[in-house]
């Protein structure tokens, strides 16, 4: 037997007992909290308002965790200001279909508020997320947000730079039927 089988032979068991701290590593992590601006685009009004968004998820058990979410904005309307917040909170459930892959469900209660008008209804999402390496993560899902009586179907992406495993940053894009767009984009951290 050569050196060099040899030295391989040795190694082998350390590289193995290493692989777990590795497949753990490219897990995708569901407790953040996240915050930073929010630009929607309406149809049917000229020019893109500016406004502030807050997300979170707190993973629970068995591929169970919260999710919560607001955007809030000021909406010129001709002579009118008016305030408009989207606000939800619910659960989600995320199934792995391989290493950093995931399939997930999130079911919330959502609310519409823009100026006097206040629609409470229901929002479910279903969607992929995958790490892209270690700093890397994306996530495209569709949905429908609905109020008992009317409903836009909707689509959404995400993308994830992780500066550390605690720090990052993200943007994203949703669209309600193509008429209403929302963009975000946001400091994310990590626990």
């Amino acid at each position: 037997m050569n050196r060099k089988t040899l030295n391989a032979a040795m190694l082998a068991p350390l590289v193995a007992a290493g692989m777990p701290q590795l497949a753990s590593a490219q897990e995708l992590n569901y407790s953040f909290i996240e915050g930073g601006a929010s630009w929607l685009d309406p149809d049917g009004l000229s020019g893109t308002e500016l406004g502030f968004n807050v997300r979170f998820s707190a993973d629970l058990i068995n591929g169970f965790y919260l999710q919560g979410a607001w955007d809030s904005w000021d909406i010129d309307v001709g002579p009118f200001d008016i305030d408009a917040d989207v606000y939800r909170i619910g659960a989600g459930y995320r199934y792995s279909l391989q290493q950093a892959t995931d399939l997930f469900f999130e079911a919330s209660y959502a609310v519409f508020d823009v100026g006097p008008v206040d629609n409470d209804g229901f929002r479910a999402d279903i969607g992929l997320r995958h790490g892209f390496g270690e700093r890397v993560e994306g996530r495209i899902y569709g949905g429908y947000q609905g109020d008992g009586s009317d409903g836009d179907a909707l689509l959404g992406a995400d993308l994830l730079f992780k500066f550390n495993d605690r720090l990052g940053l993200s943007a994203g894009v949703e669209t309600f039927e193509f008429d209403t767009n929302v963009f975000r984009t946001n400091l994310r951290v990590s626990f």
